[in-house]
């Protein structure tokens, strides 16, 4: 098999080269692309713990302490106790976050409508089938 016609090279191309495209988008605004997946995150389900937010993002839970400060830091998050788990912290959202969410999203949209132009809504609804599959058995294998 070539290595470009490897699966997981092809998704390991695509998210490094989109990754360099949304850099390249969210940097006029001041943003990372790392923050604006964990704004989105927070954005789209709401106030969660590190680990949660952590396994959402993709990002080391290391890692992802140093940029939510950052990120706290500029009032784009919040963060409160946890009444359920009070070993835990919640975090959140801030209402500077969401305005910047909002901003950067219509470049971010027009990113990905460029990329995937060409493609129909069959298309797109099959690749996001399988691409969703692949990832529901990685997490039932526990990774």
């Amino acid at each position: 098999m070539e290595l470009e016609d490897h699966l997981f090279f092809l998704c390991t191309q695509i998210t490094s080269r989109r990754d360099r495209a949304l850099a390249d988008v969210l940097r006029p605004l001041g943003l990372l692309s790392t923050e604006w997946r964990v704004l989105g995150t927070l954005r789209i389900k709401g106030a969660m713990t590190m680990l949660d937010l952590a396994q959402w993002t993709a990002y080391e839970r290391t890692r992802l302490s140093k940029l939510l400060h950052n990120m706290q830091e500029r009032g784009w998050l919040e963060r409160f106790g946890n009444d359920s788990d009070k070993r835990s912290v919640l975090i959140q959202i801030a209402p500077l976050g969401v305005a910047l969410h909002r901003k950067a999203e219509k470049k971010v949209d027009a990113l990905n409508q460029e990329i995937l132009r060409g493609f129909t809504g069959y298309e797109m609804g099959r690749i996001r089938g399988v691409l969703a599959t692949i990832r529901q058995t990685l997490i039932t294998q526990g990774y």
